[in-house]
């Protein structure tokens, strides 16, 4: 009877005992993964305006569709990986109401930002039209999911609450960003019908993750995902050329339909169901398969590298355009703009590049109730960084005819962003490094509870009890040890107390017995 309870209590005395639980390891500031990803990113931004010197018109169309094409492979086979660790309690739909709300916010302010300097600030000659104006400053609306994760996860941080909350708000800012550019194409071009492909392609993509959402029980391993990935990437290019090219539609019957793979990636990663604990150990004896032996997380970090350096390969040249490749079939077509000084350019690169970071830090004024301001001001620093969606928004304006130093801005604004991506992932380390409760030492206890959810409460509430119980319960143990030592030794000298021990042992055991009882049903 006595050695169950024993146990029980040594249990939770360790448990409760902070000195004999080790303390987790923290992750590098700058690890060399990161170091890693930040060196290929620029290397990539460096060949990109050395290539287009070394090419020919024809080899240098060949490259920029090779890059291009891999790259979406790449952002193909990142954000399936973000699908997989994407959770949607359905009962709890009002509360991703507000991450929406959140994340439509931050990606809203850039954009009107830069939108209104655009439109007011570029000077008599060089001001766009408001409906010009809106989709030419959307790039600086939509977070880099793929740079953001793959950074933040080399920085050791995809465990905290900062990366989780970041990872919700990034995909429902890309998903606004793109939802939102179909009206704006409508409202610039007008109504066309090509503009319905892309709805309905959307719509379909979110109802199949809301339904469907983690229930497909399809291969998972790190083969499987690369063929998943070529084929959302080979359906969007396909569509792409279908739409495009002059062999399949001689006619001109149709404007080119760009489809982004970042959303029907990440629907895939969402509709397939992924384990996520750890998988059973192989038999040493057994054939292994590739995906035994090669692990998954190399074959991701490997591919986040290339993607880096891919990125890099897709910015646009920015000094000088050797091969002024125009853009076929626009859906618009605008007359060019006059050049602009490369003081100014430099000045309105400056000035738009604060207002696209500036318009990210709304998060930092929500959530204070779950983490201090320290890790709010993180949270939207890590907001901040451009990648493949942004430069697609720049590739999508170009393609409609939006045209002059303007969209010129816009490039090396991203550029500068993409540069400095090291440093947001270095300063949002930094500000992560305290992420305790909002409640300050000086806080009344009530006020910290007040602050905490309401199953955190509980669950405290339950230890509180169980505590209370097990010390109970070892004194009660310890008392009965000590009266039987004491009886054991009367007994050996013939005392005359043993018959009242004796007499006294039934009930104690039976109060013993309701609180180990108490113990286990807590």
């Amino acid at each position: 009877l006595l050695r169950p309870q024993i146990c029980i209590s040594a249990s939770v005395s360790k448990m409760t005992q902070p000195s004999d639980v080790a303390p987790a390891k923290q992750a590098p500031l700058c690890p060399a993964r990161l170091i890693l990803f930040c060196t290929n990113l620029f290397i990539g931004l460096i060949f990109s305006q050395l290539i287009p010197e070394w090419m020919d018109t024809n080899t240098y169309l060949t490259w920029k569709h090779v890059v291009k094409v891999i790259t979406m492979f790449c952002v193909s086979y990142i954000m399936i990986h973000v699908g997989f660790e994407f959770e949607l309690d359905k009962t709890r739909l009002a509360s991703y109401g507000t991450e929406y709300l959140v994340a439509m916010t931050a990606a809203a302010f850039p954009w009107l930002f830069c939108a209104i300097y655009f439109m007011y600030a570029l000077g008599a000659d060089h001001n766009l039209p408001w409906q010009e104006a809106l989709i030419a400053a959307r790039f600086a609306a939509p977070t880099s999911a793929g740079i953001l994760f793959t950074m933040l996860e080399a920085a050791g941080m995809k465990e905290t609450w900062l990366f989780k909350k970041a990872r919700i708000l990034a995909i429902f800012d890309d998903l606004d960003t793109l939802l939102l550019m179909v009206p704006l194409k409508a409202i610039y071009v007008g109504l066309k019908w090509e503009l319905a492909i892309d709805l309905v392609f959307v719509a379909i993509l979110i109802v199949l993750m809301y339904v469907c959402l983690h229930r497909l029980n399809i291969p998972v391993t790190w083969p499987a995902i690369m063929v998943y990935s070529a084929c959302v990437a080979g359906f969007c290019e396909l569509v792409h050329f279908a739409t495009h090219s002059d062999l399949t539609d001689p006619h001109d019957l149709a404007d080119t339909v760009h489809l982004e793979v970042l959303l029907p990636a990440f629907a895939v990663g969402c509709i397939a169901k992924h384990p996520h604990g750890p998988s059973e150990p192989k038999d040493a004896m057994a054939k292994l398969s590739l995906a035994d032996r090669i692990p998954a997380d190399k074959v991701k970090a490997s591919l986040s590298a290339v993607f880096m350096v891919l990125v890099g390969f897709s910015m646009p040249p920015l000094f000088n355009d050797t091969h002024d490749i125009a853009a076929h079939r626009r859906l618009a077509a605008g007359a060019p703009k006059p050049k602009m000084e490369a003081g100014y350019i430099v000045l309105h690169v400056f000035v738009c590049s604060v207002l696209m970071n500036l318009g990210k830090l709304f998060p930092a004024f929500c959530y204070r109730k779950e983490v201090n301001f320290r890790t709010r001001v993180g949270l939207a620093v890590a907001m901040m960084p451009r990648g493949e969606v942004c430069a697609g928004i720049i590739v999508n304006a170009l393609a409609l005819g939006i045209t002059g130093p303007a969209m010129t801005v816009a490039v090396f604004c991203l550029a500068i962003n993409m540069m400095m991506v090291s440093g947001f992932i270095f300063t949002v380390k930094t500000l992560a490094k305290d992420s305790s409760p909002p409640c300050a030492k000086s806080d009344s206890d009530e006020a910290c509870a007040a602050a905490q959810p309401e199953d955190i409460k509980v669950m405290v509430s339950k230890m509180d009890a169980l505590r209370t119980s097990v010390e109970n319960l070892t004194a009660r143990v310890e008392q009965l040890e000590s009266d039987k030592a004491s009886g054991s030794a009367t007994t050996a000298n013939g005392s005359a107390t043993t018959g009242g021990t004796a007499a006294a042992s039934p009930d104690f055991t039976r109060k013993t017995s309701a609180e180990s009882d108490t113990c286990l049903k807590l």
